[in-house]
């Protein structure tokens, strides 16, 4: 796996002025245009991402107490889980008046509903967790970045996403008939540490940091 930066010291300030947005098609998914912020002097590309950790409103706050997803056709007693997550699409960028951090909110939202079903996150605010590496068809002087929000939901949307996710699995011609991007996801539990296993090369290490940034 390629080398992960954290830390505001050891990372691109994506959130300073004067940096170029755009956004390209990238090999693993040709499909689509993804959206990046350059530094128009030192010449870094970053690509951006985020996840969102999930906490549920009125409930004394527990870090480890947040929803997962499952990948759809994984199996559910192996590494198939995560938070909500998802990359910048071009689509998500489009507005030039709005902040990076407001893009990423937006963004993050829009994955949030996707893949957990959850169409409202209260609170939601960037912990200060950002994780910067590379992908191994990235060109010289491009990365990525997740960065980590938190938030809460209400104990009435948590309940209904449950109930979708149930009648689903209970109707799977309903759920193929859902866009692309809503059928990611198949599933979604409380996180528990000994089984929703962590699916990937970078939620293990997102959620590690995420427990590890409330730790006392």
């Amino acid at each position: 796996m390629a080398p992960i930066t954290t830390g505001k010291d050891n990372v691109f300030d994506v959130f300073q002025p004067g940096l170029i947005r755009g956004s390209e098609r990238l090999p693993y998914a040709p499909q689509k245009k993804y959206f990046y912020v350059e530094h128009p002097i030192e010449g870094w590309r970053v690509y951006l991402r985020a996840a969102c950790f999930i906490h549920e409103m009125y409930k004394p706050f527990s870090p480890k107490r947040f929803l997962v997803v499952k990948r759809t056709g994984g199996d559910a007693e192996k590494a198939s889980w995560e938070p909500p997550k998802g990359q910048m699409e071009a689509k998500d960028g489009s507005s030039s008046k709005k902040t990076i951090l407001a893009l990423l909110k937006e963004n993050i939202r829009r994955e949030v509903l996707e893949e957990a079903k959850i169409s409202f996150v209260r609170e939601m605010s960037h912990t200060g967790i950002v994780v910067q590496s590379i992908e191994p068809d990235f060109p010289p002087n491009t990365y990525f970045q997740y960065h980590i929000f938190s938030g809460y939901a209400h104990p009435t949307q948590i309940e209904q996403s449950f109930r979708d996710f149930d009648w689903f699995q209970k109707n799977p011609d309903e759920f193929k008939k859902l866009r692309s991007d809503q059928r990611e996801k198949d599933d979604i539990s409380w996180y528990k540490d000994d089984t929703t296993k962590m699916m990937g090369k970078w939620s293990p290490t997102i959620v590690k940091l995420y427990l590890e940034h409330y730790s006392y």
